[in-house]
């Protein structure tokens, strides 16, 4: 590890997500890209040239096996987390990987083994957690200003028209709603949960033409009588809100909930908003923010994040999926 208090990050992945993470880790002062990897191929050089990155590799067992790369953000798509990390693992790099971090949950516990068996950082890139708005949220309910937690409200969906081939309804991608959009609505309900375990999963799951989960409504109770109704969707217009109903008020974070600058309580008594703006392409500033403090402090996973309950997150889609018979080949 640097000696410095900054992070350098090697980025596997020259795609949209890759641009997002070296944009935000700009305006991070503890973090630094200084390289970026393409599985294949040779573009890896030019995508570095156009983000103001010095290195681009053809090929990941380059990036990994440069000493200056302190830690590594995994960019590819999640049918690609499972073999990538535990590459990464294996060179000894600490790992940020995006979401969701597998297709499953027996991939999952792989990963974090190997994480604790060698020491190293890993954590989901489960960027929603870390914005300001959210942290607020989380604040907000602590400090008991809604009473208990009883019911959380989430819905993230699209209305748009996918070919078969494309990687959002392609079965040996691992396609689908529930893994690219379900996360979301998932993770604010175990992240209110404190990471409970769910006590029932109930689950409506809509296939498209591909055999692939286009419509999913979601149903999950836990021990404490807290309750989520979720839904996430690739056909379907659906408010793309969350809310969380307290004993006393309301807390709402308003469409689109996963990315929100504000984020609203309500209660008889009162009615406040809090705003915390930042450009888009920025906003993944603050779970880079988080990782790099782990990372500067010698911790091995995020409080906020927690590898367990990343884990719990894996095996309720498993339940979903199992519900409605769907299994990506491999499995």
């Amino acid at each position: 590890m640097t000696s410095k208090q900054t992070i350098r990050w090697g980025v596997l992945g020259c795609g949209g997500i890759a641009k997002k993470f070296i944009a935000s880790s700009k305006v991070v002062e503890t973090a630094e890209v200084v390289a970026v990897a393409s599985a294949s191929g040779n573009k890896a050089q030019a995508f570095a040239d156009e983000q103001g990155v010095g290195i681009g590799y053809s090929g990941y067992d380059a990036l990994l096996e440069d000493p200056s790369v302190d830690a590594v953000y995994v960019a590819n798509t999640h049918n690609f987390h499972h073999d990538t990390v535990l590459k990464a693992l294996k060179a000894d790099k600490a790992v940020l990987c995006e979401k969701p971090m597998a297709i499953n949950a027996k991939q999952t516990k792989e990963m974090i083994d190997l994480a604790r068996e060698r020491n190293l950082f890993l954590m989901e890139a489960m960027w929603t957690r870390y914005l300001p708005s959210v942290v607020q949220m989380r604040k907000w309910i602590e400090e008991g200003r809604i009473g208990k937690p009883r019911r959380v409200y989430a819905n993230f969906g699209l209305r748009m028209s996918f070919p078969p081939e494309s990687r959002m309804v392609n079965p040996d991608l691992a396609g689908g709603a529930l893994l690219d959009l379900g996360i979301y609505p998932l993770s604010l309900a175990s992240m209110i949960a404190s990471g409970a375990v769910p006590k029932k999963v109930f689950s409506i799951v809509g296939k498209g033409e591909t055999g692939v989960d286009v419509d999913d409504l979601i149903m999950l109770s836990y021990e404490d009588g807290l309750g989520a109704q979720l839904s996430c969707g690739l056909e379907v217009p659906v408010r793309c809100y969350a809310e969380v109903v307290g004993e006393k008020g309301t807390i709402t974070l308003p469409h689109l909930f996963i990315g929100a600058n504000s984020v609203t309580l309500k209660t008889d008594e009162e009615e406040q908003t809090f705003n915390y703006d930042f450009p888009e392409i920025e906003g993944f500033r603050f779970e880079v923010e988080e990782a790099c403090k782990c990372l500067l402090n010698g911790e091995k996973e995020s409080s906020i994040m927690p590898l367990d309950e990343t884990l719990v997150l894996a095996q309720t889609m498993d339940l979903i999926r199992a519900d409605c018979g769907l299994k990506y080949p491999g499995e």
